[in-house]
């Protein structure tokens, strides 16, 4: 094959290839959108310090008075109320948590002795109560303060009348209280949530 013949075939090969692998560009747009900012909600429990007062019915009926648990002692009729303030941060269109209040260490109670607690709303209505040491969980959907009363009984009777204190039962026994655990825990079903 003679030169002249291979340039040929080289040309034609070439404006083949410029034929069908080129596309030409006609009129084109473009706009940009503002994609906007997704901002992610809040969810907290801040927990105050606990004081405690004495709420024996008998005692001082209608006037509760501070005291020290270092240096109170509690006796059969005794009844002490622990406060705490929480403030709950809940902020998200679609947020719903349990609360739940909780202690690692209500155990082997001195007889007579019960330990409750009941969470009240910033208008002092109760929102659910339970005892302390046992699962229990609270439905929340808003922001707001909170307030847990921790109840400590020493009761002469159970709730059958039947005396359950005598002579010298449980003196210098202790009921301790360790960490009092207070969780906030998103959900997405159930009450509050699922519509």
């Amino acid at each position: 094959m003679n030169n002249k013949t291979k340039g040929v075939i080289a040309g034609i090969a070439g404006i083949a290839l410029l034929g069908g692998g080129t596309t030409f560009a006609l009129w084109s747009a473009d706009a940009d959108v503002n994609g906007g900012t997704i901002t992610n909600g809040d969810l907290d429990v801040t927990a105050g310090a606990l004081t405690w007062q004495d709420v024996s019915s008998d005692r001082a009926p209608g006037h509760p008075h501070a005291i020290d648990l270092a240096t109170w002692r509690m006796v059969p009729g005794d009844e002490a109320r622990g406060t705490v303030q929480l403030d709950v941060v809940l902020v998200g269109d679609n947020l719903v948590a349990n609360l739940g209040v909780n202690t690692t260490g209500v155990t082997d109670l001195p007889d007579g002795v019960s330990v409750k607690y009941e969470v009240l709303d910033s208008t002092n209505a109760s929102v659910g109560a339970g005892e302390l040491g046992e699962s229990s969980e609270l439905r929340l959907s808003a922001s707001g303060t909170y307030t847990v009363q921790i109840d400590v009984a020493f009761d002469v009777v159970d709730d059958d009348a039947d005396r359950v204190i005598t002579g010298r039962d449980e003196v210098n026994a202790t009921t301790v209280l360790e960490d009092i655990q207070v969780t906030l825990e998103q959900v997405r079903s159930g009450d509050g949530f699922t519509p």
